[in-house]
């Protein structure tokens, strides 16, 4: 197991919910920028995590109608950098650039992440933005997720790094992962860290970075994290 993780950490995060008075469930969603492409959904509750892959906003939302869940965390940028009205490169907003101050953050803390509107990213973003705004709408809670930052965090290898040691790494924090479709794959196992985040955020430990107006980011605050020991 990596260092960074702790078969007791689930256990501390349901004990962390229950004082915050919050009900122990999450649904993570690992966005594509395109139909095309599947995305992942991971369905926690308590210590289970039901994962699967839908292609089309309608699928995304029919998934959070049947899990019944208040709480979503979706990995992908909810928000624009400011002075940015619109994604597109023509536009005269795109004087303003293409990050968030929640990436500037992470880019000097030593963590990897893409600009909210890097060409590869715009589709991405704007799909993003719309769900999150069909969601809340809706009633649902909406929070931005890293599943990259956070497996950083918890000190367990990236998709692109190991995907069998992402998978081993988040099954030794205690979470029990079943998936229908038999094999488990990246964007499941992204979704399911997005949905871990937002455990952090329901125990109240975590730390909201980058602004209002860009949108903030949710991630772990681990100093606040009783029992569980991160190295370095």
């Amino acid at each position: 197991m990596p260092s960074g993780t702790s078969p007791f950490l689930i256990d501390t995060l349901l004990a962390g919910i229950q004082s915050s008075r919050r009900q122990p469930a999450c649904v993570g969603i690992d966005l594509t920028g395109s139909e095309r492409r599947a995305s992942g959904i991971c369905v926690l509750q308590d210590r289970e995590a039901r994962l699967s892959l839908v292609r089309t906003d309608d699928e995304i939302l029919r998934s959070v109608d049947a899990a019944a869940i208040g709480l979503i965390s979706v990995d992908s940028s909810l928000g624009l950098p400011a002075g940015r009205c619109c994604a597109e490169d023509t536009c005269a907003c795109r004087q303003y650039g293409i990050m968030r101050e929640c990436e500037r953050i992470l880019r000097k803390r030593g963590i990897r992440v893409y600009p909210t509107l890097i060409r590869s990213m715009q589709n991405l973003t704007v799909r993003g933005i719309r769900l999150a705004g069909i969601l809340r709408e809706q009633g649902y809670e909406v929070i931005e997720s890293y599943p990259g930052a956070t497996q950083d965090l918890l000190q367990i290898p990236r998709k692109k790094t190991d995907v069998a040691r992402l998978r081993t790494g988040l099954a030794g924090t205690g979470i029990r992962i079943s998936a229908g479709g038999g094999r488990v794959t990246h964007d499941e196992l992204d979704a399911l860290t997005s949905a871990l985040g937002g455990y952090f955020y329901l125990a109240g430990w975590y730390e909201a970075i980058g602004n209002a107006a860009e949108g903030c980011l949710i991630l772990p605050d681990m100093k606040r994290v009783p029992q569980v020991q991160v190295n370095g």
